[in-house]
């Protein structure tokens, strides 16, 4: 079996390039890697010549809006790696938004086709981010719904989408997506990489990811105000804080106290500061940071719409909350700050329960997927 994995982002670069990195090598060292197209790539141990790398000037060069920058990269990386996919590919796998052109090609080539779409199908995400923005009077941006045709469509092209969640899931058969086309694995987790560590003395709740709408931020600084926590904890917020949202962030500062420090080169470090990790998503498909959190041995709180909830015992290793529910969070963060002792033991329960899910067992499901549906 031949497979071709195409990603528009840089290939073992953080983020989506992570999880695209972990799904590449547990079809190398399946034997089944042909080629892997991307925008750049860290050296890891998949070979040069097995890599074609594009490439696409980055936001800081352009200065256009986000949505529109990544637009223009997504079509014009889609288009020049569709020239790239090989004559006798069996399966081909692109990312969502990155490979409608691709897909198109490996098609007609006769391969396989998979999409890989790490958040809710794009109308139901559409939709909820629209609402978001009317719940705090923000315009949504224009190319909101150019990218979700653009996403839908390569849904419609591909044999399979796969997909990391039971959330992620539900979203497509929402839409009436039929359920055969559905191929779900969870991603996974670099356990060496993050480790267990004793609470600090000071109550920290922690988020980490882009501070915005999407993220369910303005629900975390309600909860934090209503929480009562002046004086005996600390909120930090660890990442960007997105254009449209930064007003709107500003303005509860007069509320509560947090921190917003930026973007932290190592998140292990900030891990080990926090006493909790909070991720109230509106939508989320599966961020990778709340099994990091996990690792570390910190207990969490996220929404029902965040996918790696799927991990989460209720009340063993974190708890699971309702979306735009600033006083649910609220509870449960006074809980974690008055219960030091069962907040230990949870965290105790949380390494061992990310040690379930290793980058290793995605990888090597992820192929099994493809065995189970080739020929």
């Amino acid at each position: 079996m031949r497979v071709v994995y195409s990603i528009g982002s840089k290939l073992a670069g953080g983020g989506i390039g992570t999880t695209a990195y972990h799904a590449v090598r547990g079809i190398f060292r399946a034997g089944h890697l042909a080629r892997v197209i991307c925008l750049g790539y860290e050296p890891t141990e998949i070979p040069g010549d097995l890599i074609r790398s594009l490439w696409f000037p980055s936001r800081r060069y352009l200065r256009i809006p986000p949505l529109h920058y990544y637009w223009f990269k997504d079509r014009s990386y889609d288009r020049r790696a569709a020239k790239l996919v090989l004559e006798g590919t069996d399966v081909f796998h692109g990312w969502n938004s990155h490979c409608l052109a691709s897909l198109r090609r490996a098609k007609a080539l006769g391969a396989l086709t998979f999409v890989e779409r790490g958040s809710a199908h794009s109308a139901v995400q559409t939709r909820l981010l629209e609402e978001e923005h009317a719940r705090f009077g923000l315009r949504p941006p224009a190319e909101l719904r150019k990218l979700a045709d653009r996403c839908i469509a390569e849904y419609e092209a591909a044999d399979y989408v796969h997909v990391p969640s039971e959330f992620v899931r539900r979203s497509f058969l929402e839409v009436g997506f039929p359920p055969h086309k559905l191929v779900e694995g969870p991603y996974g987790v670099d356990v060496a990489r993050f480790k267990p560590s004793p609470l600090p003395e000071q109550f920290t709740a922690l988020f980490v990811g882009n501070i915005g709408l999407q993220k369910g931020v303005p629900d975390l600084l309600a909860a934090w105000a209503r929480a009562g926590m002046r004086g005996t904890g600390r909120l930090v917020l660890l990442g960007w804080v997105e254009d449209e949202s930064a007003r709107l962030v500003e303005s509860y500062r007069s509320r509560c106290a947090f921190e917003t420090p930026g973007f932290a080169s190592d998140v292990g470090a900030a891990y080990a500061g926090a006493s909790v990790a909070v991720l109230p998503s509106i939508q989320d498909g599966y961020p990778l940071v709340v099994l990091e959190a996990m690792a570390s041995g910190r207990p969490v709180i996220v929404s029902e719409n965040t996918g790696t909830k799927d991990a989460v015992r209720e009340g063993v290793d974190g708890f699971v909350v309702p979306i735009r529910s600033p006083d649910a969070i609220a509870e449960k963060l006074a809980w974690c700050r008055d219960h030091p002792a069962e907040l230990a033991e949870m965290g105790r329960a949380a390494r061992a329960r990310a040690c379930e899910f290793p980058w290793e067992r995605s990888g090597s499901e992820l192929v099994a997927a493809y065995e189970r549906v080739w020929r």
